[in-house]
């Protein structure tokens, strides 16, 4: 039923945690699919330390790296069998319930094409911190959105799916979007969901059932020190516009909230991808004023 991709680059200290909350599931009828883009730590020793479990369909190691997780998404797709796809994120963990319940939501409702869960955020030794972000409460119940509906409130503003390992989407589902998202290398998964949005239902299910971990590891840290994040949200910001055609006013408002964050960079040379990407980062004071406006009467929600 579903095939559970798990693709690593050094995270060896995180692997055996990470596979072991896969093969713990309630729900058991899965294959998990082991890749590897040339690690330089000892995870390569670890994957092969389960390749013959009976759950375990492929372990791929690559022998170049390929600095592009989503390239690993693509490989790990194109080998699954499942109905569903879960991408488990090689340093985050599941709670034991994860698939049951979000793949029986998928089941329940045949119009939707992605579920989600909330997270709880992790340091590198498993331990709860002090902060998550559910900006829509925790209640316990599940939320069924029209997926056009989810794209403009819950994905435009902020990234309501921000970790891969919170959600399990419909495998035919995938050879229907674009593959633009693959050109990302940090942040790509927003642009993914985003196309998702577009071929169905959303399911949101307000329990706390992935762990999501934070470390200094992760590729996202490095894209914060070298401004690659910055580039990769604006040109999906561009594409975002043009998916939704945004009118001149909503774009205004999308400039002056970008701006305001992009400003807060501080200590960081990031003249250059101000300059390329203008029309989001450079803004004005009446654009800031225009998306303080906005979000009093939801200008970007219409």
């Amino acid at each position: 039923m579903v095939s559970v991709i798990i693709p690593n680059y050094n995270h060896a200290p995180y692997l055996r945690e990470r596979i072991d909350s896969v093969l713990q599931q309630t729900l058991q009828d899965f294959e998990v699919i082991l890749l590897d883009d040339c690690s330089t730590d000892d995870s390569r020793e670890v994957l092969l330390s389960y390749k013959d479990h009976p759950k375990v369909s492929h372990v791929v190691l690559n022998e170049q790296n390929t600095r592009n997780t989503f390239l690993q998404w693509e490989r790990g797709i194109r080998l699954a069998k499942g109905e569903y796809i879960w991408v488990a994120e090689s340093d985050d963990v599941a709670e034991p319930q994860f698939l049951e319940v979000l793949v029986g939501e998928l089941e329940r409702h045949p119009k939707a094409v992605v579920a989600y869960a909330h997270s709880m955020m992790i340091d590198s030794h498993s331990q709860p911190l002090d902060y998550s972000w559910h900006p829509h409460g925790s209640d316990g119940l599940t939320y069924v959105y029209d997926g056009r509906w989810f794209l403009k409130h819950r994905m435009l503003v902020h990234n309501n799916i921000y970790n891969a390992s919170m959600v399990v989407f419909r495998r035919a589902v995938y050879d229907i979007v674009p593959t633009t998202f693959q050109q990302y290398r940090y942040c790509g998964d927003w642009l993914f969901w985003n196309y998702l949005c577009t071929q169905g239902e959303v399911i949101e299910v307000q329990q706390v059932l992935n762990r999501y971990r934070q470390h200094e590891r992760k590729v996202t840290m490095d894209s914060q020190k070298n401004g690659g994040k910055w580039c990769d949200i604006g040109g999906i910001l561009r594409e975002f516009s043009n998916l939704l055609q945004l009118s001149p006013l909503q774009r205004c408002c999308l400039r002056g909230r970008w701006t305001r964050r992009f400003n807060k960079e501080n200590g960081r040379n990031l003249s250059d991808i101000r300059h390329e990407f203008s029309d989001l980062y450079n803004g004005t004071r009446l654009d800031i004023c225009f998306y303080e406006i906005g979000k009093l009467f939801g200008f970007l929600k219409r």
